[in-house]
C-alpha cells in the first residue's frame, strides 16, 4: 500500500516537472529490462524459500553467484540490443515518432539496465529471511529504498528537468537496496561459490519458471512495446499516465485476490470440495463489488479525473482511462483459475497465459488499424474477455461457477456509474475543477 501511494504521489509531482515523452521513453526502456528479466527468470528467490538446501550458506552463495552473473550477462545483451538500433536498416523500420526512435532511448535503456546488475548483486539473505518468515528486513529495506529513490528523482528533476531524473531515482533506490541487503538483512556474508549440484538444482527448478515468466511478459508488457511502436512518443507518454491510474487500482485488487484466493480455495478443496462454488462466490463478493463499482466510476469520470489531477498536456489520457477501466470489471472472473492450482491442474495456468498473450496482441493491433490509438487502448481493455471466457468454460464443466452469479458484476458497475456521475456533479457544483485549486485554498 505504501508503495502504491508513493508511486501515485510521485507521478503527480513528476508530471508537473517533466513532459509526456519522458514517461514514454522510460516506460519503454523498463519494458525491455523487464522482458529480459522475465524470459531468463530461474525463480531463485522461490527456490531458496522452498528448497531443503535453501538455508545452507554454500547454497546461498552459489545462488548469489548465479544471479550476479545472470544480471551481468543480461545487461550486456541489453547493450547489444540497443546498439542494434543504431544500424541504419533497423532504425529505418521504426516509425520516426515512436519512443524507440527517440535519440535518448539507446542511451537511457543501458543506463536503466544497470538495475539488472544491481538486482543480481543483491544478497540472497533477503529470500532467506522470507523463508524464515522474518519480513521486517524486507519491509525496512523496501521503504528506505523507495524514499531515497524518490528524493533523488525529485532533486534531479528540480535542478535539471529531464528524462534522466526518472532513471536517477531508480538507480539510487536499487543501489541502496544492494548495500542494505548485505548490511541490514541477517544472513551469511556473500562470496563467489560455484558447485555443480547447486547449479543443477537451480536450472532444474528454473526451467519451468522461465516458460511461465515468458508468457507473463508477453501478456503484461507487450502492450508497452507494441504501443510504443505504433503510437507517437507524446501520445504513448499520455497512455502511460492513464495505464498507471488503472494499475494503481488493479494492482491492489489483484494482489488481494491472488494472495487470498489460493489458500482459501485450497482449504475448501481439501475439506469441503462439494462446497467450492458457494465458498468461491462468498470469497469473491467484496473484490467483485470493489472492481465493478470502481470500473463504473472511472468509466464515467475518467476525463474529469485526468483534468483534475494533471495539466492540459495529459488531457487525452482521460478517454484512455475510461476505456482501460472496462478491464477492471472483467478482473474478478479470473479468480477461479486459482481453483485449478488448488486441485493440482497447473496446465490450465499455462493454457490461459498463452491465450491471454495471443489475445492481447491481436486485439491491440486490430483495434489500432480500426480506430487508431484509442482503438488500440480499447483492444487492450477488452482482450480479457477471451481468456476469461475460456477459464469460465473450463470451470463451468466442473460446476465451480454459476453463469447467473457471474452477472453480479453488472449491477456493481451500474452503481459505480451512478456514483461517479454524482461525485463529478458535486465537485463541479463546488467550483473545483483542478487539484491546484485545493492548494490555493
Amino acid at each position: 500500500m505504501f508503495e502504491t501511494i508513493t508511486r501515485f504521489i510521485s507521478n503527480l509531482i513528476m508530471t508537473r516537472l517533466l513532459f509526456p515523452e519522458a514517461f514514454g521513453v522510460v516506460t519503454a526502456a523498463l519494458a525491455l529490462v523487464s522482458g529480459l528479466t522475465l524470459i531468463s527468470d530461474f525463480g531463485i528467490h522461490t527456490l531458496i524459500i522452498q528448497s531443503p538446501r535453501g538455508d545452507q550458506e554454500d547454497f546461498l552463495r552459489s545462488a548469489w553467484t548465479f544471479q550476479l552473473w545472470r544480471g551481468v550477462l543480461l545487461w550486456i545483451a541489453l547493450c547489444a540490443l540497443c546498439a542494434m538500433l543504431s544500424i541504419s536498416w533497423i532504425h529505418d523500420l521504426i516509425p520516426v515518432d515512436s519512443v524507440f526512435a527517440d535519440p535518448f532511448f539507446p542511451l537511457i535503456t543501458p543506463v536503466a539496465g544497470i538495475t539488472l546488475v544491481l538486482a543480481g548483486a543483491t544478497s540472497t539473505s533477503l529470500p532467506l529471511n522470507t523463508r524464515r518468515l522474518s519480513l521486517r528486513p524486507q519491509v525496512t529495506i523496501d521503504t528506505a529504498c523507495r524514499i531515497v529513490g524518490l528524493a533523488a528523482m525529485y532533486t534531479w528533476a528540480l535542478l535539471a528537468p529531464s528524462v534522466w531524473a526518472l532513471v536517477a531515482g531508480m538507480l539510487a533506490g536499487e543501489s541502496l537496496r544492494v548495500v542494505l541487503s548485505h548490511v541490514v538483512a541477517p544472513g551469511p556474508r556473500m562470496g563467489f561459490n560455484w558447485e555443480r549440484g547447486h547449479l543443477q538444482e537451480i536450472i532444474r527448478f528454473g526451467k519451468w519458471i522461465t516458460v511461465s515468466s515468458t508468457g507473463t511478459f508477453v501478456s503484461q508488457q507487450c502492450n508497452v512495446i507494441v504501443l510504443g511502436i505504433l503510437l507517437p512518443g507524446s501520445t504513448f507518454g499520455v497512455y502511460v499516465i492513464a495505464k498507471m491510474l488503472v494499475d494503481t487500482a488493479e494492482g491492489w485488487l489483484t494482489r488481494l485476490g491472488d494472495t487470498l484466493a489460493l489458500p482459501v480455495l485450497s482449504e475448501v478443496v481439501r475439506k469441503r470440495p462439494h462446497d467450492l462454488q458457494t465458498q468461491y462466490y462468498r470469497f469473491r463478493l467484496p473484490i467483485e463489488l470493489a472492481a465493478g463499482s470502481l470500473s463504473g466510476v472511472l468509466f464515467v469520470s475518467g476525463e474529469f479525473v485526468v483534468h483534475f489531477l494533471y495539466d492540459q498536456r495529459y488531457a487525452q489520457a482521460g478517454s484512455m482511462l475510461q476505456l482501460l477501466a472496462i478491464g477492471l470489471a472483467i478482473l474478478p472472473c479470473n479468480l477461479i483459475k486459482n481453483a485449478f492450482t488448488a486441485v493440482g491442474d497447473t496446465r490450465v495456468w499455462a493454457a490461459v497465459t498463452t491465450v491471454q498473450a495471443v489475445s492481447v496482441l491481436l486485439c491491440m493491433i486490430a483495434g489500432f488499424f480500426i480506430a487508431g490509438p484509442l482503438g488500440a487502448v480499447a483492444g487492450l481493455a477488452v482482450h480479457r474477455i477471451i481468456p476469461s471466457l475460456m477459464i469460465l468454460s473450463l470451470a463451468g464443466r466442473r460446476h465451480w461457477i454459476s453463469p447467473w452469479r457471474e452477472l453480479r458484476i453488472v449491477p456493481a458497475f451500474i452503481v459505480g456509474v451512478v456514483a461517479g456521475k454524482v461525485a463529478v456533479s458535486m465537485v463541479a457544483a463546488l467550483g473545483i475543477s483542478n487539484i491546484a485549486q485545493l492548494w490555493k485554498r
